[in-house]
């Protein structure tokens, strides 16, 4: 290993370089598999399952073996010994037992590349660029997984064309967008919060019923609604399940032939519409005379012409929804249709007509009282002999138009809106029975009605079962060669046989329905159920399946069968919630990620259960299970799982909490390994500046009177009216030894991380509020809570956090040929690590992932930089740089996101309220000039050949961005890193180095030292370390550079042994008044080797 000094008393870094090559040379080449060629490497290595075949065939093979040649040019070698040891130990592919190596650097490099490029091919080319010349780093996550072989989890969803039954009509699923309003299992028209869009490798399952010929296609997993005689659980409590009555949901694969499908009927009813017909006449002058409106001649008293016009048939002026009415627009739908002057489907319609059957006298006379009855005119009567058809006439262009405004034109094309849909059933029995009347025929089981419509079919077969009429649907070729939806009405007795005899067409032919099989379709508790007709294991494997995640209702329906979400972290004030977390944080921990969860919601210890006092028992019991659950997810085998939990300083077991962390803790309570967060508002520094009393507030109390958690209140602004509020539980401790106890505890265990919660939200761009952060203090995002059943199932997805990271080293960025070009390939690796993970266990953080593509843009290499350029950290000309380069960062990180947003035409769920679309964000940008102060900075971005973004450059950005929206919901967030900055040679982070040369214990080798990078024995002065440094000048680089950062930076203060509380509190302080959003680790300079202490999060750490 490293001798440090040398007999002339310097530090011998050619040592360290020495151990680098010698490790290669005898343990890396001896251990590494040996392949002739890279065809044979990369044949045995998928055919092996080391790699994703998946990912190597959206490329041609010669693309990958130059991409392999190109990163292999760069003659990569790690310049440290510790940065090959962790690389070799932590990230390269290595052989199922563990002994030998499958990768070099190069390998690892470009796996990365044509796993995040999915295909493109010049991105795969920047990608190998930027990360072999050390500009760009991946977080481990990704750096340790992209291209190796997984397995993916099993999904819930249906395949892309599935027709989902929507407000305005049938949609295929994959065309539906948040906002859409689909029919749920109680006959509610629900909004869609988000359409899921996942990966597929599992054949379909198929169900076919008997009230419906097309079948349900979809991933065995999916919930179905079912009816059922056989003793079975319920996969889901609630949204239409009902098992004591037999109501159950089931997988898919699950469904039996016995069972039957439940179906559901659109409710919803508005009050009855009265329509202007003056809204509908078109061109011209109008006035109502004695309720009819009249055409105004134009040229009225001249010549004797009168004021009206005779051409113009004069109408009812007001047309309100009735019997009547529904059956004309019945009558349309089947035999209506409208004409136009000169065959111009632009100009305005002339009139309405109807054909019907010469000998129908008896409809003619309907239809004829109808029309008069509504409209206040007479149809004309024009019979074709040829045929034996009758055509009913009304050239009223008013009446034309209301009719398309309501259906469309076009036999093929004509849908029922969803005004139509609401309307009342008075209405709708009028519609279905003019309908039926126009194009029904009676058989001897029932009447039938075919249209070559099969869209409006099923939305009639959605109407009939609102009116309790059976029916069944079937679609068939006709011989002219066009797709046909056919209705059955089975002659059931009761409702189903009066509908038949009310329409009365060629009765002649209906004998009756007798002895029905029960198995076919039933009515139970008024519910519509059909037997299942079969079901199989389809060879069909879409490679995209959607879902849809809809609000309040949970369900929405295919064709009227009913389905539930998909299976795809905040805890809720319930033991569903909290059961389900702990779940969620195994699933988390098992795949290597860190996980932090708010506990700020949870009812403080004693408080009451069901109204029986001194039943909770508080937060310190989910700590415990917490802790004792990352324990047991050891990842592996790869390292023990890493969590953290956040508390509110307003909660009444804050003391408790806070206890957890003492040496001297009791065993029962004690927190050995999980971290602890305390989100502190404004008005907690304001009591303690004024020596008040700092009120706890009951969690429980507050949800109960403001109708919301309490992590979602606005301490700061309702502290004084919840002090005074008598109905709220409270305590009160001292705000200043809530302070000193916070530092006490810093100086015992570095615990706990702080969330300045005010200072946050006011810098966040997105609308809703941030309630918490991560392991590692720098993810901060809006999250929304889920609701949970019984079965710990979702009753409500919310919307929970991913962290997709990776870093910049900011010396090597700023040496970059194309700085903006860095920028911009980072944003979009980062992007396509959001778009590739899916944590499918975990569905409110597949949730927030899909909806906001949120991404983490780091720096690290700071101080390397600094001191390299031979500028000391924390001097002016240091805070100088960090200012203008994250300035400069933040600019091209928009515009990136920006342009991913043009090229997919989309934008992140949630921008048109945020402030990026309004605009707002931009004005700190564009209302002043940002320059360099010093004359040194603006001449290390002119010699790099860096452009610092003006006024008028944001301001064209702020336009385009307003139009466009951007990709990502958030870009930056600085996390500490740990073994990324050892492999990228880089100093950690921005914050300075604990020390010019680290010493780590790294397993069975011991010490192993890790000099600065660019250290030399000529500019030792220029790497101070950070306890020499102090926390001021730390805290106004972080300062700096968090004005520029939509998220956090992980910054860690260094306080020398002789530091007291008062030196802690008083940094605490500093970093609020300074605009610090949130604090992570208090380190005390101690002889203890570094790099011995518990790790975080393995995402931002690693």
């Amino acid at each position: 290993m490293l001798n440090l000094y040398g007999p002339n008393g310097e530090i011998q870094f050619d040592k360290d370089r020495e151990a680098a090559h010698q490790y290669f040379l005898q343990h890396v080449n001896q251990n590494t598999v040996f392949f002739h060629n890279l065809d044979e490497k990369l044949d045995y290595l998928i055919d092996e399952n080391y790699y994703e075949a998946e990912v190597l065939e959206q490329y041609s093979r010669p693309f990958i073996k130059n991409l392999f040649k190109r990163a292999y040019a760069k003659k990569f070698r790690f310049p440290t010994f510790l940065g090959a040891f962790k690389y070799y130990t932590s990230y390269t592919l290595k052989t199922f037992d563990g002994k030998r190596y499958l990768e070099r650097f190069e390998d690892r490099v470009c796996m990365v590349a044509l796993t995040l490029a999915a295909g493109d091919e010049a991105l795969a080319g920047r990608l190998v660029d930027e990360i072999i010349d050390g500009r760009f780093q991946p977080a481990t996550p990704t750096f340790l997984n992209s291209g190796k072989k997984q397995r993916g989890e099993p999904v819930s969803c249906f395949p892309p064309g599935t027709p989902i039954d929507t407000s305005d009509g049938p949609r295929a699923i994959e065309l539906l967008q948040p906002g859409d309003r689909v029919l749920s299992h109680d006959g509610s028209y629900a909004a869609v919060e988000a359409v899921i869009e996942n990966p597929n490798d599992q054949a379909l399952v198929s169900i076919s019923h008997f009230g419906h010929k097309e079948p349900i296609r979809c991933t065995p997993e999916h919930p179905i609604l079912v009816w059922t005689t056989r003793d079975v659980d319920t996969l889901i409590e609630g949204d239409g399940a009902d098992p004591s009555n037999g109501f159950v949901w089931l997988a898919a694969q699950d469904v039996h032939p016995s069972d039957f499908i439940v179906t559901a009927a659109p409710l919803d009813t508005r009050e009855r519409r009265v329509f202007d017909l003056m809204d509908y006449v078109g061109v011209g002058a109008y006035e109502e005379v004695d309720g009819l409106i009249r055409k105004v001649n134009v040229d009225a008293g001249r010549m004797n012409k009168p004021r009206h016009s005779e051409r113009f048939l004069a109408v009812n002026r007001y047309v309100e929804e009735s019997y009547e009415f529904g059956l004309i627009l019945g009558w349309y739908l089947a035999e209506g249709h409208v004409s136009k002057r000169s065959g111009i489907a632009e100009i305005e319609p002339t009139g309405v007509h109807f054909t019907l059957g010469a000998h129908e006298v008896e409809y003619h006379i309907e239809l004829s009282m109808a029309v008069k009855q509504v409209f206040g005119v007479d149809l004309s009567l024009r019979t074709n002999h040829s045929d034996h058809s009758t055509r009913m006439s009304c050239y009223s262009r008013s009446m034309a138009s209301l009719l398309i405004s309501l259906v469309g034109a076009g036999y093929a094309t004509k849908r029922l809106s969803h005004e139509v849909m609401t309307a009342d059933d008075d209405f709708l029995r009028g519609l279905v029975s003019g309908l039926f009347r126009g194009d029904g025929c009676s058989t001897t089981g029932g009447m039938v009605l075919d249209l070559v419509n099969p869209e409006l079919i099923d939305q009639v077969q959605l109407i009939l079962r609102r009116l309790g009429i059976v029916s069944v649907v079937r679609t068939y070729i006709n011989q002219a060669g066009n797709l046909t939806g056919q209705i059955f009405v089975p002659g059931l007795p009761g409702t189903n046989e009066e509908f038949i005899f009310d329409i009365g067409k060629n009765l002649h032919n209906y004998t009756g329905r007798k002895g029905i099989k029960r198995t076919t379709y039933q009515v139970v508790h008024g519910r519509h159920v059909y037997g299942v007709r079969a079901i199989e294991r389809t060879s069909e494997t879409p490679e995209k399946v959607y879902n849809l995640h809809v609000a309040d209702t949970h369900t929405y329906t295919i064709r009227g069968t009913v389905v539930h979400n998909c299976f795809l972290l905040r805890i809720e004030d319930n033991m569903e919630s909290i059961g389900r977390s702990i779940n969620s944080a195994l699933q988390l921990s098992k795949r290597g990620g860190g996980v932090a969860l708010l506990l700020s919601n949870i009812r403080e210890h004693g408080a009451p259960i069901k109204k029986i006092e001194n039943q909770s028992s508080g937060v310190i019991p989910i700590m415990k299970l917490l802790e004792d659950s990352f324990s047991y997810a050891n990842q592996l085998g790869a390292r023990q799982g890493a969590g953290a939990v956040y508390l509110h300083a307003h909660h009444p077991d804050i003391y408790r909490f806070l206890d957890t962390k003492r040496e001297n803790a009791d065993e029962k309570i004690r927190i050995k390994t999980l971290s602890l967060g305390v989100v502190i508002p404004d008005i907690t520094f304001e009591l303690a500046k004024k020596n008040e009393d700092m009120y706890l507030f009951s969690p429980y109390d507050v949800e109960r009177i403001y109708g919301k958690p309490f992590a979602d209140i606005d301490v700061t602004e309702k502290y004084h009216e919840m002090v005074d509020d008598k109905r709220i539980r409270k305590s009160k401790i001292k705000a200043r030894e809530f302070f000193q106890t916070i530092a006490e505890l810093q100086f015992e265990s570095g615990y706990p991380y702080i969330m300045f919660e005010d200072t946050v939200n006011r810098a966040n761009p997105i609308a809703g509020k941030i309630t918490h952060s991560n392991l590692c203090s720098e993810i901060l995002q809006v999250s929304t809570p889920s609701e949970f059943n019984d079965d710990l199932s979702y009753a409500k997805i919310g919307k929970d956090i991913s962290c997709n990271l990776g870093s910049l080293n900011i010396a090597k960025t700023m040496d970059s040929p194309d700085f903006a070009q860095t920028i911009e390939v980072s944003i979009r690796a980062l992007t396509a690590v959001s778009d590739q993970t899916h944590i499918y266990s975990v569905p409110s953080i597949e949730q927030g992932n899909n909806s906001s593509h949120a991404i983490g843009l780091g720096q690290m290499n700071l101080h390397g930089y600094l001191a390299r350029e031979r500028i000391h950290y924390g001097s002016e000309e240091g805070i100088d740089f960090t200012n203008i380069y994250f300035y400069t960062v933040v600019y091209h990180a928009i515009r990136a996101s920006n342009r991913i947003a043009i090229e997919r035409g989309s934008y992140f769920g949630g921008f048109p309220e945020s402030k990026y679309a309004s605009g707002e964000y931009f004005d700190k940008y564009t209302d002043q000039v940002w320059e360099p102060k010093t004359d040194r900075v603006r001449q290390l971005f002119a010699d790099a050949g860096v452009h610092i973004p003006t006024q008028d450059d944001w301001r064209e950005l702020k336009a385009s961005v307003m139009e466009h929206g951007i990709y990502n919901q958030n870009l930056q967030a600085v996390p500490p890193t740990g073994s990324i900055s050892y492999i990228n040679h880089s100093t950690s982070s921005i914050h300075p180095v604990a020390s010019k040369i680290e010493i780590r214990k790294e397993g069975k080798i011991g010490r192993v030292y890790y000099p600065a990078p660019y250290m030399t024995n000529d500019n030792l002065e220029y790497y101070e370390d950070a306890y020499e440094i102090g926390y001021e000048k730390i805290i106004d680089t972080y300062a700096a550079a968090t004005q520029h950062v939509d998220q956090g930076l992980s910054l860690t203060l260094f306080f020398k042994d002789s530091a007291t509380t008062r030196d802690l509190n008083r940094a605490q302080i500093y970093a609020w008044r300074k605009g610090i959003k949130t604090l992570y680790y208090i380190r005390l300079r101690q002889m203890a080797l570094e790099g011995t202490e518990v790790e975080g999060c393995v995402s931002c750490m690693l």
